[in-house]
């Protein structure tokens, strides 16, 4: 997602509250759909969800959507309203096949931390978003587990 001014007005708002450190952010967008969006928003807002996970090679087709460890999103919802501010922490690779229930505490909100019900809910998503490059998920794709730190609203 490219930057707006709406997002640029909030990273000033965002680096008022901070000296040094970080001195640039890139958009994100969590979820495939306005509802999804905005129950991942709200679980990261309450500290719930502090990661995601990513499919490398949908990242290596679009670079621009890969996380970079140290690096700073600013989180928008479907209509690109920004929200929050997260800086990765973590990327770990991972096959899909070895991805475990270990892999979800911590990063998933509660209602995806059960290894079947998270697998129901990525798998369909990823295949979405695989389909237009003509790729396919596989049990043996790496996924990046990301860890990232809520840095702005602050509780």
């Amino acid at each position: 997602m490219e930057k707006t001014d709406q997002t640029d007005a909030f990273w000033q708002n965002v680096m008022s509250k901070f000296t040094g450190g970080v001195d640039d952010y890139w958009v994100r967008r969590i979820g495939g759909d306005p509802e999804t969006v905005n129950i991942i928003l709200g679980l990261i807002l309450k500290g719930e969800k502090t990661g995601t996970f990513g499919v490398k090679m949908l990242q290596e087709c679009q670079p621009e959507i890969t996380p970079t460890l140290n690096g700073t999103a600013v989180l928008v919802d479907f209509g690109g309203t920004p929200h929050a501010a997260v800086t990765t922490t973590q990327l770990t690779p991972v096959a899909y096949n070895d991805i475990s229930e270990e892999h979800h505490l911590g990063v998933e909100g509660l209602g995806a931390r059960k290894l079947d019900v998270w697998r129901s809910i990525h798998w369909p998503y990823w295949t979405r978003l695989l389909k237009p490059h003509g790729l396919t998920p596989r049990e043996d794709m790496t996924i990046m587990v990301e860890h990232f730190e809520l840095i702005y609203p602050t509780a």
